[in-house]
């Protein structure tokens, strides 16, 4: 079986908020360079001020270790940096992995994008 590597794109939804950032993500989460440079956009944005990220993995149909960690060590960033970070539209599948690594016990994370979207607004 061949996995759908990941892709993500980025847009600012508002022109009222310019410190909100959304990530939709689709394909396999994993230890690969997709992932990473993912990683490594969010962490740049962090550094250069964006104070509200979201986080869209409702196209995520594969996660792994590396994935999880790579979602974890944003979490780290955005908290360092005091920048809110709200991950929207968890599938089940992926949800169960970060429940039984008790990461969504630490994270912000909302039903929809929406829903994340209204959540760093109010904060």
């Amino acid at each position: 079986m061949i996995r759908k590597k990941l892709e993500y794109s980025r847009e600012t939804p508002g022109a009222a908020d310019r410190e909100l950032v959304v990530f939709t993500l689709a394909g396999s989460l994993a230890g690969a360079e997709p992932a990473y440079g993912f990683q490594d956009d969010v962490r740049q944005l962090i550094a250069g001020g964006v104070k509200k990220i979201v986080i869209d993995l409702a196209g995520v149909d594969r996660i792994d270790s590396c994935g999880i960690g790579i979602l974890a060590s944003l979490m780290w960033s955005a908290s360092q940096a005091e920048a809110g970070m709200v991950f929207a539209a968890i599938p089940p599948h992926v949800s169960k992995l970060l429940q039984i690594v008790m990461l969504l016990d630490h994270i912000d994370h909302a039903p929809s994008r929406e829903a994340a979207i209204a959540m760093l607004q109010r904060a």
